[in-house]
Protein backbone atom coordinates (compact mmCIF):
# COMPACT_ATOMS: atom_id res chain seq x y z
CA UNK A 1 0.00 0.00 0.00
CA UNK A 2 2.81 2.73 0.96
CA UNK A 3 4.27 2.06 -3.21
CA UNK A 4 0.64 2.78 -4.07
CA UNK A 5 0.40 6.42 -2.29
CA UNK A 6 4.09 6.92 -3.60
CA UNK A 7 2.74 5.87 -7.01
CA UNK A 8 -0.31 8.30 -6.94
CA UNK A 9 1.61 11.32 -5.23
CA UNK A 10 4.07 10.72 -7.92
CA UNK A 11 1.75 10.60 -10.76
CA UNK A 12 -0.61 13.90 -9.33
CA UNK A 13 1.74 15.73 -7.61
CA UNK A 14 0.21 16.96 -4.30
CA UNK A 15 -3.45 15.78 -3.06
CA UNK A 16 -5.30 15.94 0.34
CA UNK A 17 -5.65 13.02 2.86
CA UNK A 18 -9.28 13.08 1.71
CA UNK A 19 -8.14 12.64 -2.22
CA UNK A 20 -5.49 9.74 -1.40
CA UNK A 21 -7.87 7.97 0.62
CA UNK A 22 -10.83 8.41 -2.18
CA UNK A 23 -7.95 7.40 -4.99
CA UNK A 24 -6.91 3.72 -3.02
CA UNK A 25 -10.47 2.82 -1.36
CA UNK A 26 -9.45 3.05 2.09
CA UNK A 27 -10.74 4.85 5.19
CA UNK A 28 -8.63 8.04 5.80
CA UNK A 29 -8.63 6.39 9.58
CA UNK A 30 -6.43 3.86 8.16
CA UNK A 31 -4.31 6.22 6.06
CA UNK A 32 -2.88 8.69 8.08
CA UNK A 33 -0.68 6.47 10.11
CA UNK A 34 0.95 5.18 7.05
CA UNK A 35 1.64 8.46 5.95
CA UNK A 36 3.03 9.52 9.03
CA UNK A 37 5.36 6.67 8.21
CA UNK A 38 6.38 7.73 4.81
CA UNK A 39 7.00 11.32 6.34
CA UNK A 40 9.16 10.36 8.86
CA UNK A 41 11.23 8.38 6.42
CA UNK A 42 11.39 11.34 4.32
CA UNK A 43 9.37 9.95 1.60
CA UNK A 44 6.70 12.45 1.35
CA UNK A 45 6.26 16.04 2.96
CA UNK A 46 2.71 17.34 4.94
CA UNK A 47 1.97 20.78 3.13
CA UNK A 48 0.82 24.00 5.49
CA UNK A 49 -2.81 24.13 4.80
CA UNK A 50 -4.04 27.37 3.31
CA UNK A 51 -5.88 28.37 6.49
CA UNK A 52 -2.54 28.82 8.11
CA UNK A 53 -3.91 27.71 11.61
CA UNK A 54 -4.79 24.51 13.41
CA UNK A 55 -7.77 22.83 12.62
CA UNK A 56 -9.15 22.58 15.61
CA UNK A 57 -9.45 26.71 15.35
CA UNK A 58 -11.12 27.23 12.08
CA UNK A 59 -14.15 24.51 10.69
CA UNK A 60 -11.88 23.32 7.93
CA UNK A 61 -11.91 19.40 7.32
CA UNK A 62 -8.40 18.11 8.35
CA UNK A 63 -8.70 15.20 5.88
CA UNK A 64 -9.77 17.52 3.01
CA UNK A 65 -7.10 20.46 4.27
CA UNK A 66 -3.94 18.40 4.84
CA UNK A 67 -2.20 17.59 1.97
CA UNK A 68 0.90 15.87 1.10
CA UNK A 69 3.09 15.29 -1.88
CA UNK A 70 5.91 13.28 -2.42
CA UNK A 71 9.67 14.18 -1.80
CA UNK A 72 11.04 12.42 -4.94
CA UNK A 73 13.50 10.69 -2.12
CA UNK A 74 14.66 7.22 -2.34
CA UNK A 75 15.22 5.29 0.82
Amino acid sequence: MLGKILALLDERGALSVREIALALGIDPGALRPMLDLLERKGRVERLEPPCRKSCSACSCDSDAMTFFRGTGKKV
